[in-house]
């Protein structure tokens, strides 16, 4: 017993140790002496304890690292919303600029057709452009036609001739068969008309043979007539420009198909509407 309990003195109290290589024997003796309790891990428990160790550690280890990556994610969040909502601002003004630059590109197509620039040849860089006549161009308004002052004279001379020459449909369309100066075009009902040219609407009226009528008066002494309409857009005395929806095509009385009546006059005499109006919109040949 004296040599048991001096091998216990030289342990100490809860002393751990491994008798053989790969396993752990844990002794634990109260200082009473009662109630001595031996705890004994073989080698493969030892080998799970670590394993299970080392892979707690690497979770808690991951785990952290990630609380810190979504932290730092999360921390970008408001940084982030307040770039969308400037590009978004940058997005809703270049389209805003987009719009304006449209409208006055359509308003200055107006200006041309009106002021009768769409017969002018545009002129090239400062270096090619060449001006044949050297003549001052008297202002005009655009109820007016363009006169030249000639050299050395006073009297204005009506040398500038402005024809309604558009294409007065969004497609080329189909021609019919016919046996006057109009033309005769087959288009699908409800097909945008527009106007051939920049004047004024002389007149809106239901005619028993041509159906829906639409008369504009241009300048230079032409008059263009479109027929067939199923929807009127515009109304008399309204100016239009060039290109403008005037009415939508329909069923002209007594034909077989929808399609567009369009005639043209000048100083009241019918003339041959081909013959001057631009033939489809991309001033191709007409189907």
């Amino acid at each position: 017993m004296a040599e048991e309990k001096e091998k216990t003195g030289e342990r100490g109290y809860g002393n751990i140790y491994t008798p053989h290589a790969g396993a752990m024997i844990i002794h634990v003796q109260r200082e009473s002496g009662l109630a001595n309790r031996t705890i004994i891990f073989t080698q493969r428990q030892v080998r799970l304890f670590r394993t299970g160790a080392i892979v707690l550690g690497s979770l808690i280890i991951f785990g952290a690292i990630s609380w810190f990556f979504l932290a730092a994610q999360a921390a970008r969040v408001p940084l982030l919303t307040r770039k969308v909502a400037r590009l978004q601002l940058d997005v809703a003004r270049v389209d805003t600029l987009q719009h304006s630059l449209n409208e006055l590109a359509s308003r200055f197509q107006q200006v041309q057709h009106m002021m009768g620039s769409s017969s002018m040849t545009p002129l090239g860089d400062s270096s090619k452009a060449r001006i044949a006549a050297a003549a001052p161009i008297t202002a005009t308004t655009p109820s007016t036609p363009a006169t030249l002052a000639a050299p050395g004279t006073t009297a204005p001379v009506d040398t500038v001739v402005v024809r309604p020459d558009e294409w007065p449909l969004p497609m080329a369309g189909t021609l019919l068969a016919s046996d006057t100066k109009a033309l005769e075009i087959a288009v699908p009902s409800g097909t945008e008309i527009r106007a051939a040219g920049a004047g004024s609407v002389v007149e809106v009226a239901d005619d028993s043979t041509l159906g829906k009528v639409i008369r504009i008066s241009h300048r230079s002494g032409y008059e263009t007539v479109y027929a067939g309409a199923n929807e009127v857009r515009v109304s008399k005395g309204q100016r239009v420009a060039a290109g403008t929806v005037i009415a939508l095509s329909g069923n002209t009385p007594g034909t077989l198909e929808p399609h567009l009546h369009f005639e043209m006059r000048r100083h009241g005499v019918a003339i041959d509407a081909s013959s001057v109006i631009k033939k489809g919109p991309g001033h191709g040949d007409l189907q």
